[in-house]
């Protein structure tokens, strides 16, 4: 009975033991605080998209996504680790809402006394409930930063190059809760921890230099490149930041050198006219460097005289080799101060088309290059008259056509623009065996060339490489050529004409030397044609009349003009229905053995003939004068000898 009794009293504990627990559990599970501490429990209602409260007279959501807050870094922790004093039973759950302080559990954080962040709630950037790790953070940074910052300047950033290429808001501001404003004196060390060299570069750069000297006006990075909207194309940069300040009269009073005025002219110039790819073929950058920019002023600058051709090469790459073979390249790389560079003759800012601009005018190219070759400026010539022969070219047909508006050749057709060199030189256009084909270029003497091709006086010219051999220059001049028709131009009558080819075909030096045919002159002057030239005729027939002006051929050459088949055509010019006869008859006839027999003999016959009878008159003549003197002395002594017997008869 007592066993039964005991065992029922402990069965009655447990029982009781087991009510009082599960009654505990209820009561705690019921209880406002217990409930409000599992977030499951507050995400209940707040998992709702559509669950809203009213604030300030407005409705705000107050939706918490379950799925990204088990996906944030807080899921470890309760809502009510954050929401203080919040009863789930009240609705609000906390009338006198506070701000989450999160430095109760991140108290290791501490941010800088200049960091811009300070009175930004972390909220703000970290978000309320999808708190992502830092490093997942830091892979969308800039948009976060932009969330807030949503002025134009800052985003700009988004179409920058820095965007592009993952830079981030960080790399510059050093961002999280160090975050710091920038300010201009700053950005050179800033933008240096990427871009090395061109810090070391803008270090020694006039605009550094300025900076450092106290200018406020200097300009650093971000004045050029922009602070957020960095600006990747150069012309951009130029155009916004170069010309802002270059054209500020302000800055840049005057019109000197290096003035706004001065630098003005590049607007109008070739250089920003022309675009490529929509920007222009050259800015401000691609003379004057980019960071490295010296004062123009040091010879060593990039703009300076003497690194002209360096410069102005980046582009003008075959020019400048030519140039640079040239007479003018070759003494200006000897340093020579007066030798021309590039910007000598186009200008520096206000560079124009050679083409298009009336400043490249062929009439103004003359008076360009008369600048320096008159009036002693230079003081080495090849040699004496030089001077007085380049001035001569104002008396020039090709000067005269020029100011009547016509196409003529001025100092760059025929020295060339670039590749100009001295005449012994066998690369100048104006070597005795390139002259034909300069004045032969195309839109001048082109039929000329074609002409003289080919002809006895080119042949020996150009393949046979004799000296003497005649080229343009030789019968037209060089400077002061005149119009064939002009009176001065001693071509343009038939005694001149004849006397320029005499020049040449009755020199007994040149004659013997290339054992040309003698005589040929003299022969003509004798001929009839030579005669009637000589008596005043203008419509006689001189060397160019049978022989061709510039298709000078030997009388083998079936293509000459006195070449047997031809000479009917030839001589047809002026004897309309001339026989045959005429034409097999020798032209330049002389008096030699082996080509008119019987003319040598009748020319002798003819000169003993003349010296007999000219000699016997000469004889007779004298005889007849002894005789004559003989008998006066004869008289004169008996005149005398009675003289004396009258004289002795009175005495």
């Amino acid at each position: 009975m007592s066993r039964r009794l005991l065992k029922n009293r402990r069965l009655f504990y447990v029982i009781l033991s087991l009510a009082l627990l599960t009654g505990f559990i209820i009561i705690l599970i019921n209880s406002p605080i217990i409930r409000a501490k599992g977030s499951d429990d507050c995400l209940t209602c707040h998992d709702d998209k559509d669950l809203t409260m009213e604030k300030n007279g407005k409705k705000i959501s107050i939706y918490v996504s379950s799925a990204d807050f088990k996906h944030s870094v807080h899921k470890v922790i309760e809502c009510i680790d954050c929401h203080i004093n919040y009863n789930a039973d009240n609705l609000p759950h906390n009338p006198k809402k506070s701000d989450v302080d999160c430095k109760s559990c991140h108290d290791n954080i501490k941010a800088s006394s200049d960091n811009v962040h300070n009175n930004v709630k972390c909220s703000q950037c970290h978000t309320k409930h999808n708190i992502l790790p830092a490093r997942e953070y830091g892979k969308d940074q800039t948009s976060n930063c932009l969330a807030c910052h949503n002025n134009k300047n800052v985003q700009a950033f988004m179409s920058s190059t820095h965007y592009k290429k993952n830079v981030k808001c960080d790399d510059c501001h050093q961002g999280g809760h160090m975050t710091k404003k920038l300010i201009k004196s700053e950005s050179l060390t800033i933008c240096g921890k990427c871009h090395t060299t061109n810090q070391m570069l803008g270090n020694n750069g006039v605009h550094q230099v300025a900076l450092k000297s106290g200018n406020k006006n200097a300009p650093t990075c971000v004045d050029c490149h922009g602070s957020h909207q960095i600006l990747p194309s150069k012309m951009s940069i130029e155009s916004q930041s170069c010309l802002k300040c270059h054209l500020d009269e302000k800055l840049f009073p005057g019109d000197t050198k290096g003035s706004a005025k001065f630098v003005s002219q590049y607007k109008t110039s070739i250089h920003s006219s022309i675009q490529k790819d929509g920007k222009p073929a050259a800015g401000c950058t691609d003379c004057h460097g980019n960071h490295m920019i010296e004062n123009p002023k040091n010879p060593e600058s990039s703009t300076s005289k003497a690194r002209s051709l360096e410069t102005c090469g980046k582009c003008h790459t075959d020019i400048v080799a030519k140039f640079k073979n040239s007479k003018h390249g070759q003494e200006l790389l000897k340093k020579n101060p007066k030798a021309p560079s590039c910007t000598d003759c186009h200008g520096e800012h206000s560079i124009q088309s050679t083409l298009k601009s009336d400043e490249f005018s062929k009439l103004n190219q003359v008076e360009l290059c008369l600048r320096c070759h008159q009036e002693q400026k230079l003081p080495h010539k090849n040699y004496k008259g030089e001077e007085v022969l380049i001035s001569n070219y104002k008396d020039s047909y090709h000067y005269k056509a020029l100011k009547e508006g016509k196409n003529a050749a001025t100092c760059a057709d025929c020295h060339g623009s670039h590749e100009m060199n001295k005449a012994d030189d066998p690369n100048s256009r104006i070597y005795r065996k390139n002259i034909p084909k300069t004045c032969g270029q195309s839109n001048c003497h082109v039929k000329e060339l074609n002409e003289y091709t080919g002809s006895i006086h080119e042949v020996s010219l150009t393949q046979k490489n004799s000296p003497d051999a005649p080229n343009c220059n030789t019968c037209h001049g060089n400077h002061q050529i005149a119009k064939n028709n002009d009176v001065q131009n001693r071509i343009s009558n038939s005694k001149g004409l004849v006397q320029l080819c005499s020049d040449c075909h009755n020199s007994v030096e040149l004659t013997k030397k290339y054992n040309i045919p003698t005589g040929r002159t003299e022969s003509y002057m004798n001929s009839f044609h030579g005669l009637a030239i000589r008596g005043g005729s203008k419509v006689a027939a001189n060397c160019e009349s049978c022989h061709s002006h510039h298709n000078i051929r030997p009388s083998s050459d079936s293509l000459s003009t006195i070449s047997k088949k031809n000479l009917p055509q030839t001589c047809g010019k002026c004897h309309p229905g001339a026989n045959q006869t005429l034409f097999n008859t020798p032209i330049h006839i002389t008096a030699s053995l082996n080509e008119s027999p019987l003319l040598f003999w009748l020319s002798r016959f003819y000169i003993i003939l003349i010296i007999v009878t000219i000699g016997g008159m000469a004889l007779h003549n004298l005889f007849d004068l002894l005789k004559k003197m003989k008998n006066k002395n004869n008289k004169n002594d008996s005149e005398n000898e009675e003289k004396e017997k009258d004289v002795s008869g009175k005495g």
